[in-house]
């Protein structure tokens, strides 16, 4: 029981050590803490538009652009330089009446406003990457990419190519799949295929499932292969057959990762079924193999450990437990070592399991036993990083 609660003590300093100023830094966006005359007053001065994060209190996606996205080095280097940024929270102060006038009705809502006219020119929303909110930003100087010209122009019927493209990465942008796919539709309906780079760039980063255009790449892969890269199109393929029908993913041709995927589905499919012995010898198969790189079977096992996590009351003990070694292997074994998230996982299986009594012996046996599978320490030293080697010291004269 001590040795349980010394790794309870040392998951504690863990989760805070990753979420101290030390990870961070003094980087990201520098949001205006002025009033809004103030931001508008600023903007004009510098000949910038406003960029204006609407946010709640409440909303889990804003919270998540304020602490993974905001803060990275390019995307303040991007806006800082481009946009006189503030953060306004829609339901307090002057926030709610800017809102309004916005008209916004989702979070996070991104507006770049004219500080002369305080017109909305450019508008965005939801989560989204690095890569797609730096682009939102250059669509916001770009009048050509702005929502507003695009949907207009969409509406009355522009179906030029360049416009088309910048309309499908727009609505992927803000989520809005049936959109993309009518777009895309008659992007290449009107010729353009994917033999055209810019139309592939675009299938590539906007077209998701396993669509008409995905079986065409299966069916003429080695013509693909030549034209970009096996290892383009391998990602492709493999990034859309994640999930699906496993008779869907089966019929496409041999690509990197393809088994992998049907594994994981299969395995995943196990678990929905409460066929947990079926699932943990997928599992256990893919994090035995050390030849293997896990990072997939790592990210899709965590998927399964944290939705576990939350059924885990009306479980099997022994899948109860099992999971807590799942947990235990991706806190031991997760490539960021700055990720906070696998760790918090692990400790939060530990405080709910061990609140059985029933397993209490059971858990701390496990938690204090060598793992069978990966690293067999806890530690937060980065697996990129060798050991130094062991220097003799040199015989004294």
């Amino acid at each position: 029981m001590k040795r349980y609660k010394q790794l309870l003590q040392v998951l504690t300093i863990v989760l805070t050590s990753l979420s101290s100023p030390v990870f961070g830094g003094n980087y990201g966006i520098r949001f205006e803490k002025g009033t809004w005359s103030e931001v508008i007053r600023k903007a004009a001065d510098q000949h910038k538009l406003v960029f204006v994060d609407f946010y709640t209190e409440w909303c889990g996606p804003c919270l998540n652009m304020a602490e993974n996205i905001f803060t990275l080095p390019d995307v303040g280097l991007f806006y800082n330089e481009h946009f006189i940024c503030v953060q306004i929270d829609a339901e307090h102060g002057e926030g709610v009446a800017l809102a309004n006038k916005c008209e916004v009705h989702v979070y996070p809502t991104y507006c770049f406003i004219d500080p002369v006219s305080q017109k909305v020119v450019h508008r965005s929303s939801s989560t989204q990457s690095a890569e797609t909110f730096l682009d939102t930003g250059r669509s916001a100087l770009d009048p050509e990419r702005r929502s507003d010209y695009l949907i207009d122009g969409y509406a009355r019927g522009n179906r030029q190519k360049d416009f088309l493209l910048h309309y499908i990465a727009y609505m992927k942008s803000i989520y809005k799949r049936e959109a993309v796919t009518q777009a895309f539709d008659q992007l290449t309906a009107a010729g353009h295929t994917l033999h055209d780079p810019d139309v592939w760039r675009t299938f590539v980063t906007s077209v998701n499932g396993i669509t008409p255009y995905l079986k065409e790449v299966s069916a003429h892969y080695a013509d693909y292969c030549r034209r970009y890269s096996q290892q383009e199109v391998d990602a492709k393929l493999f990034a859309e057959t994640k999930y699906g029908k496993i008779s869907d993913i089966e019929s496409l041709c041999n690509f990197k990762g393809k088994q992998v995927n049907l594994d994981m589905i299969r395995a995943e499919r196990a678990v929905n079924e409460s066929q947990f012995d079926a699932a943990e010898s997928i599992i256990d198969r893919y994090l035995a193999d050390s030849t293997a790189d896990k990072t997939e079977v790592m990210e899709r096992l965590k998927f399964m450990v944290n939705r576990a996590s939350y059924t885990l009351k009306d479980a099997l003990p022994a899948w109860k437990l099992k999971c807590l070694a799942y947990a235990r292997y991706l806190a031991y074994n997760w490539p960021d070592r700055k990720d906070g998230s696998v760790h918090q996982l692990y400790a939060s299986m530990i405080e709910q399991l061990s609140a059985d009594k029933s397993l209490q012996t059971a858990v701390s046996d496990l938690i204090t036993s060598q793992p069978f599978f990966g690293n067999k320490t806890y530690t937060m030293r980065s697996p990129k990083l060798k050991m130094k080697p062991h220097r003799q010291n040199k015989p004294t004269k």
